[in-house]
């Protein structure tokens, strides 16, 4: 019996008051018409469901099938290619580009509030996203890419001239340096303050327009993007809730506050001895030229740390690894991951997603890569041999092992919320403990006190003292994006917040349309890499302890090594195999089961030892707490 619509009926039955006392409609005949709706209603959604589902399925098969065709396109691509052979390319990659846009402009025209069933609704939510940037058409191609790319040439570009033309330089050359590597090898080494503030100045002085017009475009370019696919634009850089994330990090960052600022007190007190009053007011923020130069040489001999943690009483960590070949540093680092019950990586891995190094001019700055397109991940190692570069290859593997447990969901739900990284830190942490030295025979010996504490002190200054800049540079990001700042105030905005969160200045006014933010900052930008790092860095802490207790690891958390613990290893593979499936807390929570969020707690009892030696210093010296408000103008 169909259902009649209400301009067949006539005007009495029209009217529910005449109706019901004209022709009153029998209760049985009432439930039936109902029931009948129902099930009409019920099918609607069903079909929709149903359309839905099969639109998901499809799309799954064919973004696969694009990640598949973008690695490879993006991977075989080199230097020496000809101009036919890399154009040809990115007709391909366009191609692919322009299929992903076509999956988000078909997700975006179902109505979420008709699918009724969960995982259809998010795989639709996941799938609005999937032309990224692409949506923007060869505007993509012709402007933000270059844009991009202008922004990683920043720091290697070598166009400063050095400080006293050269007079500093090996054999006094004058040749123009770049930020990577060269000045920050002078960061690394130089006392001199007025080395320092020159290259500092000098870097953000030569690079301010154009920094300022690439970064505005990216900017610019995401809330376009955002408004073409209909989503929030911090969704689509962050990936997922920023506005949640952003107030975990706030909750971090409150927990960190009292033991940040006792160690910046005594960072500006031993600055203020070397310096003195006139660079470093005791009471005041410390000058960034001075702050950076702590962070790079925390682990050089003559740091702050000299007088009280003598370098020369740690190893030569080098010295740890010197007898293994570039391949065999890699081949440890997997060894780790099969020690917790992962399956070693395949003959096929190693032979084709495995790149070597030009070993006919081996640099000594190569950086180990990786590329990560989930299910292919290509890992480049370098020639160099150096402990530094174990721990790096140990980080990387956690990219590698994670593809690996997620490559059989959907590929919209590869993006994982850069889990990652904060295991690839808590497996460092591991790896690096003197105890897991010990225990593979890298260390011949085990650690005095002494030595441990000055490892753990040059330890708690790179990362604390970090921590506050990766916040600083996130929200930045964050308020420009939502326009809370525009680009003629964001400088003033930068710093007020460096002020407040890291208790530093510039080392000298800054004039009106000056851009200062370190090049750092630019490093793969598109990434959110700044608001990775503070989330692996606190959440890998997190996750070590976790694993240390797992593990049934006895002694301080800072000396715990989790190798070998298989129920480790199930539980990094029931997160691992998530991916994006679920809520970000749901899938955290597979190896924090009481997950509140990001939290700094753990890291404080990791550096527990050292923020007790800070308090009694502190108290001793009556050094002030916190600091006054900077004196530099900034315009």
């Amino acid at each position: 019996m169909p259902v009649p619509r209400l301009e067949q009926l006539s005007p009495v039955q029209a009217d529910p008051v005449l109706s019901a006392k004209v022709n009153p409609i029998p209760e049985e005949m009432g439930l039936l018409l109902l029931l009948i709706a129902g099930i009409a209603c019920a099918s609607g959604a069903a079909n929709v469901d149903l359309e839905a589902k099969t639109f998901v399925n499809q799309s799954s098969d064919r973004y696969y099938r694009f990640y598949n065709e973008i690695a490879a396109e993006t991977y075989s691509a080199n230097n020496e290619e000809d101009f036919d052979a890399l154009f040809s390319k990115l007709n391909n990659v366009k191609r692919i580009a322009e299929e992903l846009v076509s999956i988000s402009r078909q997700a975006a025209a179902f109505n979420l509030d008709r699918i009724r069933n969960p995982e259809t609704k998010l795989a639709l939510q996941e799938l609005r996203s999937a032309g990224d940037l692409f949506v923007l058409g060869d505007d993509y191609f012709s402007s933000v890419q270059m844009n991009l790319a202008a922004l990683q040439t920043l720091s290697t570009d070598k166009d400063i001239e050095p400080y006293l033309g050269g007079a500093n330089m090996p054999n006094e050359d004058d040749s123009p340096l770049a930020y990577f590597p060269d000045i920050q090898k002078i960061v690394q080494t130089s006392r001199d303050a007025d080395e320092l503030k020159y290259y500092w100045e000098a870097w953000r002085d030569k690079n301010q327009l154009w920094a300022s017009l690439n970064f505005y475009t990216i900017v610019q370019s995401y809330q376009r993007a955002a408004k073409i696919l209909e989503v929030p634009v911090h969704k689509l850089w962050y990936r997922y809730d920023s506005q949640e994330m952003l107030q975990q990090m706030e909750q971090a960052m409150e927990e960190l506050r009292p033991a940040y600022q006792q160690l910046h007190s005594f960072v500006r007190q031993e600055l203020n001895k070397k310096y003195g009053g006139e660079l470093v007011n005791l009471n005041g923020p410390i000058p960034d030229h001075l702050f950076q130069q702590v962070l790079e040489q925390a682990w050089a001999s003559g740091s702050i740390l000299e007088q009280y943690y003598p370098r020369a009483q740690l190893p030569e960590f080098d010295e740890f690894v010197n007898h293994l070949s570039a391949k065999a540093m890699v081949n440890e680092s997997e060894s780790f991951y099969t020690s917790l019950g992962f399956e070693p990586l395949s003959a096929e891995f190693h032979k084709n997603q495995l790149k070597e190094p030009n070993q006919d001019s081996p640099n000594d700055d190569c950086r180990p890569s990786i590329f990560d397109l989930t299910p292919h991940v290509y890992l480049m190692y370098c020639e160099k041999v150096s402990f530094r570069k174990l721990m790096q290859y140990h980080s990387h593997m956690a990219r590698v092992y994670y593809a690996q447990q997620k490559s059989h969901l959907p590929s919209y739900y590869f993006k994982a919320y850069n889990l990652e990284f904060a295991v690839g830190e808590a497996v460092v942490l591991s790896a690096s403990s003197p105890a897991h030295l010990t225990g593979r025979r890298f260390s011949k010996g085990e650690l005095s006190q002494t030595a441990l504490m000055s490892r753990l002190f040059r330890m708690a200054i790179h990362t604390i003292l970090s921590i506050p800049l990766y916040y600083v540079h996130t929200k930045v990001m964050h308020d420009l994006l939502n326009d809370t700042v525009d680009m003629d105030t964001v400088n003033k905005h930068y710093w007020r917040l460096m002020e407040q969160h890291a208790g530093i200045e510039p080392p000298t006014d800054r004039s009106e349309g000056a851009i200062d933010f370190p090049y750092k900052f630019y490093v793969n930008i598109d990434q959110s890499f700044q608001t990775q790092k503070f989330i692996s860095e606190v959440l890998g802490y997190q996750f070590y302890r976790e694993f240390c207790k797992k593990s049934f690891s006895r002694g301080p958390l800072h000396n715990c090594d989790f190798y070998g613990s298989l129920s480790v290893g199930n539980d990094l593979k029931t997160m691992m195999s998530l991916g994006s499936t679920k809520p970000w807390k749901e899938v955290v929570g597979k190896i924090l089961p009481n997950n509140t969020g990001l939290s700094s707690l753990a890291l404080l009892e990791y550096y527990q030892p050292v923020l007790d030696w800070l308090n009694k210093y502190n108290k001793d010296a009556n050094s002030r707490i916190g600091w006054t408000a900077t004196k530099k103008k900034i315009v």
